[in-house]
């Protein structure tokens, strides 16, 4: 009789531990990044790039959001589970010599959790932070003008596809789009649309057509007070509460528009 309370006792108590064990995977924030999956990191990105479309000068920047991307086809989560990476850019493109400036700016909105640090080195400048839940956040200068800030997952399971939230009204958001291609007399080969949602900017959006030609008609029409860069393969400039890009590659010019916030 004793043996058989014995083991009801250790049963029980295997149950509690496991009961325990439960609560805790469920409730308790992860401790390490393979703990986490990419569908977890996504919304920290997005709301890290909201963050840094929201610190800049509306007046004197233009930006355009990119899709996820994934930066390595396979790697090691762990010695025995292989995982994959995404990231996710936000091109910034401001007045010469303004590049310093607005990582400066970016850094000090940022919130305190983030422990921005930006580098200053001659012609080189570095933003990098932590976005939380193992999110790495960097802002490089690529181009006199032309900045790149990008959210990276790192290495993690994926259990299900990537999809970007799609845009409510995307045929809305074409118009400074379809402005450019009438002043250059043009139709696009493709249109792609991308979209994030976060706190501190709610509906970021960029609209792209991709078309050819050397926009020379349109970069002529931008009044002069709008522009932002003009650089022989990048024309960026403010069209109202949108801003608006012009990109030559390769052969074929990208026209895009971003509102948002």
């Amino acid at each position: 009789m004793k043996r058989r309370w014995i083991v009801i006792g250790v049963v029980a108590w295997a149950v509690v531990v496991a009961g325990f064990a439960l609560y805790s995977y469920s409730s308790d924030p992860p401790t390490a990044r393979e703990q986490t999956t990419i569908a977890d990191a996504l919304p920290t990105v997005d709301t890290a790039l909201g963050r840094i479309y929201a610190a800049l000068d509306p007046a004197a920047s233009v930006a355009t959001l990119g899709g996820y991307r994934r930066t390595e086809a396979s790697c090691r989560v762990t010695s025995a589970r292989e995982g994959t990476r995404f990231s996710r850019e936000l091109m910034v493109y401001v007045h010469k010599d303004a590049e310093a400036a607005t990582l400066d700016r970016v850094r000090a909105a940022l919130p305190a959790r983030y422990e921005a640090n930006v580098a200053h080195n001659g012609s080189t400048h570095l933003l990098s932070a932590d976005a939380g839940n193992f999110v790495a956040v960097r802002g490089t200068v690529t181009e006199p003008g032309i900045l790149r800030f990008s959210a990276d997952t790192g290495c993690r399971v994926q259990q299900a596809a990537v999809a970007e939230a799609t845009p409510p009204s995307p045929d809305a958001d074409r118009a400074p789009v379809q402005a450019v291609l009438d002043t250059l007399g043009r139709t696009a080969s493709d249109w792609r649309a991308h979209r994030l949602t976060s706190p501190a900017c709610p509906a970021l959006r960029t609209v792209e057509a991709v078309t050819s030609g050397d926009g020379a008609a349109a970069r002529a029409s931008a009044p002069a007070a709008a522009v932002v860069l003009d650089t022989e393969k990048v024309f960026a400039y403010r069209a109202g509460a949108a801003g608006v890009v012009m990109r030559e590659d390769g052969d074929a010019l990208v026209v895009s528009a971003s509102a948002g916030c």
